[in-house]
């Protein structure tokens, strides 16, 4: 009898320990694992002396309006969709920069701007008329913040001096709410993360003919793609002049989905910069990416550096840009 308890009381013990065993193995989320991913912005709570009194939903005000926001590895970029042909840009505002965590303080440290942004980085103005200024320098915003399973609250910090003058800019005190955007494609890929153009190359009938380098202090093409998302924001600051409608970038929003292990097609819904690119309607969830949207075609040289191509509409590559993966 004792030798069959002995056996019992052994076997629980195994599975306890097994169950131990797993549970350690489960991975504790940091409040940055919680933070990576697309965010859409979807309202705005109004506070007074600190607590809040109203939010106001986008969807009741101005359902037209989009507002995507992107954080990974401490890099973060935004974009809208706020398009207005009197202003010299003619597509949405985006911005791409970096951001560390401290408690419950997130602060980004912004350095490259497309479209209506950039006079943020370059001087001020009203109304849609930049006046252009040298480039500011690069200035830490902080903002308190909170995470509650899908949604972010993000505040700006009033507690200093240059909080009041903030607070005055604004005309009041309020919380952006933001809401996570689910994965449209459920499993990552070599090609999640986050990417800076360092080559382009040029073709001609399919072969390449010609390696431009990107110059650093000249144009930042930087894309975010996470598991069926982009952002993507491109600087022309440094190479072109305020009088040309490059200098106001490029960027854009969008899906993406994989037509074979190397090959995706990108759907983009709104962009931001100087040209106009119409605004398209949200993919609907499961649909497909039709003939309408463009595809993308890589050849990784490793794990982090790759060649993407675009193909015309008679499969013939166009254009090529290499990639290095920014960590």
């Amino acid at each position: 009898m004792n030798r069959k308890l002995h056996l019992v009381l052994a076997s629980l013990l195994i599975v306890i320990s097994c169950g131990e065993v797993k549970k350690n193995q489960e991975k504790v989320l940091t409040v940055e694992d919680k933070l990576n991913g697309f965010w859409e912005r979807i309202g705005t709570i109004q506070t007074v002396k600190g607590k809040a009194v109203d939010t106001v939903y986008i969807k009741d005000t101005d359902p037209e309006y989009r507002q995507i926001k992107v954080f990974h590895k401490g890099n973060v970029a935004w974009i809208d969709n706020v398009y207005d042909s009197s202003n010299d840009w003619k597509s949405g505002s985006g911005m791409y920069g970096k951001f560390k965590i401290d408690d419950n303080i997130i602060t980004e440290t912004i350095s490259h701007a497309t479209g209506g942004a950039i006079s943020w980085l370059w001087g001020g103005g009203i109304d849609g008329v930049v006046e252009i200024d040298d480039k500011k320098d690069v200035r830490p915003t902080p903002f308190k913040f909170s995470i509650d399973n899908d949604l972010l609250l993000y505040d700006f910090v009033n507690d200093d001096q240059e909080g009041e003058s903030l607070q005055t800019e604004f005309g009041e005190n309020y919380i952006e709410l933001w809401k996570r955007l689910p994965d449209v494609t459920p499993n990552t890929s070599k090609i999640d993360g986050i990417w800076k153009r360092t080559f382009e190359i040029q073709y001609v009938n399919n072969i390449p003919i010609d390696t431009i380098s990107v110059p650093n202090d000249g144009k930042l093409d930087i894309h975010f793609r996470l598991n069926g998302r982009f952002i993507y924001q491109v600087d022309n600051t440094g190479m072109s002049d305020p009088d040309d409608i490059l200098w106001w970038g490029h960027g854009g929003y969008g899906e993406y989905g994989f037509i074979g292990e190397n090959s995706i097609k990108e759907y983009g819904e709104f962009f931001s910069g100087g040209q106009y690119f119409p605004k398209r309607e949200r993919r609907q969830e499961g649909s497909p990416f039709g003939a309408d949207t463009g595809t993308r075609n890589f050849d990784f040289y490793n794990d982090d550096l790759f060649l993407q191509t675009q193909l015309d509409s008679l499969g013939n590559i166009y254009r090529g840009v290499v990639y290095g993966r920014v960590k």
